[in-house]
């Protein structure tokens, strides 16, 4: 699902990003394009959005994943307890 293209401004730049998936009712994560990547993001036990992939290393700065994180969680109004 990709739809209009959205921002964020960070470091004093503007990152585009796109969502490709937006999160569900069983799962919080959610996944988006970001500088032309794929980007999953995702809650942790501590309840703070990071960035997850196969590899294990991380793209982007924690604290943009973050606040793309809270962006998308006021849209959604995602909850953690809502999740198993």
């Amino acid at each position: 699902m990709i739809g209009l293209p959205l921002w964020v401004k960070y470091q004093q730049r503007a990152y585009l990003y796109y969502i490709l998936s937006p999160p569900g009712q069983r799962d919080s994560s959610f996944e988006i394009l970001l500088e032309g990547r794929n980007c999953k993001i995702c809650l942790d036990e501590d309840g703070t959005w990071v960035e997850r992939n196969d590899e294990g290393t991380t793209m982007f700065d924690a604290e943009l994943i973050r606040l793309i994180g809270k962006i998308i969680n006021g849209h959604f109004h995602i909850r953690k307890h809502n999740y198993s």
